[in-house]
């Protein structure tokens, strides 16, 4: 702080310039928070020597992030450290980084830490997935060198991933016209609330449970919050037949066009395909369509014509999803 003087008659007139602070955030006692999905550019500059697992080093950063609320399965947390840019003379610099959970009234406290990922130690980018983690729970991130930054500098960008830090919107499913849907969303903090993105259709837009009655196919995106960061997920309510059904194939042997390959019906592991030729027998059936029909019944090939086929989805997802229902032509 410079203050400057001035006698102006009598009168003494104090001038006050504040002169701006070198930011301190870096520190075990005052991390740099950092949010999930978004590039955190670091500077390992800051003088401080912490010793946990591989990482020994006279410049260590610390940051600090926050596990979502889902208490029935937070999951893990992926650490990537890329664009660095860390050399003495051509020579990339050994960067150290470990993943801690601190006791959050003694962050500094390195007899308290318990590590919850591989210690990495190496030159270049890298990354770290830790173990499942703790719900809303601190968790620290700990990057450190040995380079001296009156040199060159040494710099580094961290970007954090992982089921962990998002929250979990559910569920993309398939309804029929007119139908009625719940859509729920997990992991951010309740008192915070969540965002719903479009309105249409939606009985409210905020909460973390709405029902949807779309008349087309939508995608709606759902906002929340916890660690003070804003994340988002999404999911896609299908209007109406959820399947690419084509109505014709030729099972020749010549490669092209051989199998009845139906678009979407994988992500159906119990659905029920049923196919029957003119007199109404049966002559295909599959429950989960891992191998599309090749037009063949026990082992014969079926003959050339038209057949009615049935497929009931049985998701639990779908809401009373009627059986789908339609003419198939076997052309050689």
């Amino acid at each position: 702080m410079n203050m400057q003087f001035k006698w102006i008659g009598l009168l003494l007139i104090c001038t006050v310039t504040v002169l701006p602070q070198q930011l301190s955030a870096q520190g075990c006692d005052n991390p740099i928070p950092i949010c999930g999905e978004l590039p955190e550019p670091v500077s390992l500059s800051f003088l401080q020597s912490l010793d946990v697992a591989c990482l020994n080093a006279p410049y260590v950063s610390v940051l600090e992030f926050m596990t979502n609320g889902n208490v029935v399965n937070t999951g893990s947390v992926t650490v990537d450290v890329g664009g660095v840019t860390c050399q003495t003379d051509g020579v990339d610099d050994v960067i150290e980084c470990v993943v801690v959970k601190p006791d959050p009234q003694l962050l500094c406290d390195v007899s308290l830490y318990e590590i919850v990922g591989a210690c990495s130690e190496t030159g270049g980018s890298f990354s770290i997935q830790t173990s499942d983690l703790l719900p809303n729970t601190t968790y620290l991130i700990l990057i450190g060198t040995a380079h001296d930054p009156s040199l060159t500098p040494c710099n580094l960008t961290v970007f954090l991933s992982g089921p962990a830090i998002s929250i979990d919107a559910c569920c993309t499913t398939n309804i029929v016209p007119g139908q009625s849907i719940n859509l729920t969303v997990t992991g951010g903090d309740e008192d915070l609330g969540y965002t719903w993105f479009p309105n249409y259709g939606l009985s409210s837009t905020s909460g973390s449970e709405v029902i949807a009655s779309p008349g087309v196919t939508t995608t709606y995106s759902v906002s929340g919050f916890f660690g003070g960061c804003q994340y988002t997920d999404a999911v896609t309510v299908s209007v109406g037949n959820p399947l690419g059904i084509p109505t014709s194939f030729t099972p020749n042997g010549d490669l092209i066009n051989d199998l009845w390959s139906i678009d979407g019906l994988t992500q159906y592991n119990t659905a029920d395909v049923r196919i029957f030729d003119r007199w109404g027998q049966l002559v295909y059936r599959s429950v989960g369509y891992a191998q599309p029909w090749n037009g063949k019944n026990g082992g014969n090939d079926v003959p050339v014509g038209t057949y009615y086929y049935a497929i009931d989805l049985n998701d639990p997802l779908s809401v009373d999803f009627e059986t789908i229902t339609g003419f198939i032509s076997i052309i050689r």
